[in-house]
């Protein structure tokens, strides 16, 4: 988020930079408009001018997620723009229409979407329509998903139905924000013919998806709860039939610099503690 109180400079995002750049695909969710359309919403604008975009395309970010409660703080023309200048800086906007972005990557042939779940109830049907079309053209499907209730140390079971149908219908890593710290992550198991229930925090055999339910949040200006300061880049590797491994980069925000630094060992251990995947 690079509205409201955050003030980015080129240090903003530096600490991330190395990883997001070495990253075949880096992605996140994108919480502010990038316009200069006026603010219509009556209470928080998260809003940002648009040449704030050289800090994210600096720091290599590839994909943005729009599918958030935020994308219309400046309304409809601020969306648009948003879009615009995204893609003026290379870098590719998603959601909040159910309209997969492919890409090819060492071989392998990715489709990403977005989703939220947060201004209405997310269309369940075109959701799952959308992730079962890509994956019967042979793409692994990676889904940006905003979801839950903020603040909440656990995924509640909302979460839970729609990570399953989500996974069921053929996504292969699902991505979660809005709640602003993190959550545990979790491996969907889904053995041929069965109903998509048995989970495990490890990694099984057979057809499996992984759930990243939150990451907290990234750059950001809040404060209050020290949970809210405390997050998670998270590296994922795949094969050609699903994740085959996860690790996680934990970090913490200074919001009176609108900087994200590393975590001291003893709050990294209270991240990979809370999110449950390998260093």
């Amino acid at each position: 988020m690079l509205g409201r109180d955050v003030t980015p400079g080129d240090s903003s995002l530096a600490y991330l930079a190395p990883y997001l750049r070495s990253a075949d695909l880096a992605l996140a969710n994108l919480e502010s408009p990038l316009t200069t359309a006026p603010a219509i919403t009556s209470g928080y604008n998260l809003c940002a001018p648009p040449e704030r975009v050289r800090y994210l395309a600096e720091a290599g970010l590839d994909l943005l997620s729009l599918a958030n409660n935020h994308r219309l703080d400046c309304g409809e023309a601020g969306l648009a723009e948003t879009r615009t200048v995204l893609t003026s800086a290379g870098i590719t906007p998603l959601g909040p229409q159910p309209l997969p972005v492919y890409r090819t990557i060492n071989g392998l042939r990715l489709a990403f979407l977005a989703f939220e779940d947060i201004s209405a109830p997310l269309d369940i049907y075109a959701a799952k329509q959308a992730i079962g079309e890509a994956h019967t053209r042979g793409a692994l499907v990676i889904v940006s998903i905003h979801w839950g209730v903020e603040y909440q140390g656990g995924a509640n079971e909302r979460q839970k139905w729609l990570a399953a149908q989500l996974s069921q219908a053929g996504a292969t890593l699902i991505w979660g924000h809005h709640l602003h710290v993190l959550q545990s992550a979790e491996w969907l198991h889904f053995p041929a013919g069965s109903d998509p229930s048995a989970t495990s925090h490890d990694r099984p055999a057979g057809r499996s998806a992984l759930v990243l339910y939150s990451l907290g949040n990234a750059l950001f200006d809040q404060g209050g709860l020290a949970d809210v300061r405390r997050s998670a880049l998270v590296l994922v590797e795949l094969d050609e039939n699903s994740v085959q491994e996860a690790h996680a980069v934990p970090f913490v925000i200074d919001i009176q610099r609108s900087q994200i630094q590393a975590a001291n060992a003893q709050t990294a251990e209270t991240i990979f503690k809370r999110l449950g995947l390998t260093h």
